[in-house]
């Protein structure tokens, strides 16, 4: 039974104000969880509202949750629901609603997230989708926010991370050896002066010796005007942007593409799933939001074989796992990810191998992420690593 709730205020990876729950049983014990923020954020994501609507909010839902039993967290994710009324949780918070539901789901595992789903056999860990170059909204110098690496040839987290750390740092040598190299963004991921595809370039030719797959979130949102895909003084049609993405794609071995249209761009994600679904993954970050509504659209439209997890953008655990649940049931590859202004909380590494992902998208800064799936892989018991999806194609 729950004895009492608290929140408080506490600092993200951008030293601005985000919440932590904190939750008490009557057998004395305390779990508690912390949420992220986006800075690329799609139109339909959970409202995330100002710390002191939160509290107010909160003393209102505090009542009404003391006494409830820990151990049903599906209960209280849909009592959260029902208190906000809204679609996008514009009430009460998005962030208030997932910060008290991750704390029920931990409390409902005994503080082993992990086991949510019943997952107490066999645990697949996820190979890690890491940020290594930084575009966008998140800083650098490419219209496309992300470059990422998947070191798929790795047996265990420690293998994995340990390979992502030195490409990660290979890349930056080598950038400040061009004379490109500009810093690291709020990410940890390098900015450079290379444009798109001067980075690209670069990137696949690292790939060719460190035999990792490259991927791409271009959050096309960002750079849609309505009618084209900016790129400098240069516009592109829906058309020549899909024979640009085709042509990078084959030439380069793109493994993964995230957002390669905007976020109401059903059409153009399906024509690039119909050339690339069996040989890789066309994700859908923005255009889905983890929104089951959405999914269900995409669905329909074979806009992708993949989709990116976000639990803020919906607001709680419960519906999360609803999206997970019909993406899995349709092929979509699930694809847990961070967010750009993080906290020290690890909760999505456990998620992960709740949710049974292959993949998992997170940044060379997310320390306590990283260090969980460590840990976690010397105590859940027959842990083996995913293999890449599509790898046998």
């Amino acid at each position: 039974m729950i004895r009492d709730l608290r929140v408080y205020t506490v600092l993200n990876s951008m030293l601005k104000p985000t919440i932590k729950v904190k939750l008490w049983t009557d057998d004395g014990r305390c779990y508690s969880a912390s949420v992220p923020s986006g800075t690329s954020t799609g139109m339909r994501e959970a409202k995330e509202l100002p710390i002191n609507k939160v509290r107010k909010a909160f003393n209102v839902i505090r009542k009404n949750m003391i006494t409830l039993d820990e151990e049903d967290w599906v209960n209280a994710d849909i009592f959260l629901k029902e208190m906000d009324s809204t679609d996008d949780f514009s009430k009460i918070g998005g962030n208030l609603s997932l910060a008290i539901s991750i704390a029920f789901a931990r409390a409902a595992t005994k503080g082993e997230l992990w086991k949510l789903t019943g997952r107490n056999l066999r645990a697949d860990f996820p190979l890690p989708v890491c940020n290594v170059i930084g575009g966008g909204s998140h800083g650098g110098g490419t219209a496309w926010q992300e470059f990422l690496i998947i070191p798929h040839r790795t047996y265990s987290p420690m293998e994995a991370t340990k390979t992502a750390i030195e490409i990660w740092a290979t890349i930056g040598e080598e950038l400040a050896k061009k004379g490109v190299l500009l810093g690291k963004n709020r990410e940890g991921a390098w900015m450079s002066k290379l444009d798109e595809f001067e980075t690209l370039h670069f990137l696949a030719e690292l790939a060719e010796d460190w035999k990792f797959r490259i991927g791409i979130d271009f959050a096309a949102s960002s750079f849609w005007d309505g009618k084209g895909y900016k790129y400098g003084d240069k516009v592109y049609s829906p058309d020549q942007h899909l024979d640009i993405i085709t042509q990078l794609a084959q030439q380069y071995k793109i493994y993964y593409m995230e957002d390669p249209f905007h976020e109401d761009d059903f059409f153009y994600h399906s024509k690039l799933t119909k050339e690339f679904g069996k040989r890789a993954l066309v994700v859908g970050d923005d255009l889905y939001t983890t929104n089951l509504e959405r999914l269900k659209l995409g669905l329909k439209a074979k806009a992708t074989n993949a989709i990116i997890i976000k639990p803020n953008q919906i607001g709680t655990v419960h519906q999360t796992m609803g999206v997970a649940k019909l993406a899995k049931a349709n092929s979509q590859v699930l694809v847990p990810s961070h967010r750009s202004q993080e906290t020290y909380d690890d909760w999505l590494s456990e998620l992960c191998l709740a949710l049974g992902a292959p993949l998992i998208k997170i940044g060379m800064a997310d320390i306590p992420k990283l260090n969980k799936l460590l840990v976690l892989w010397n105590e859940v018991p027959d842990a083996r690593m995913s293999k890449l999806p599509l790898s046998s194609l």
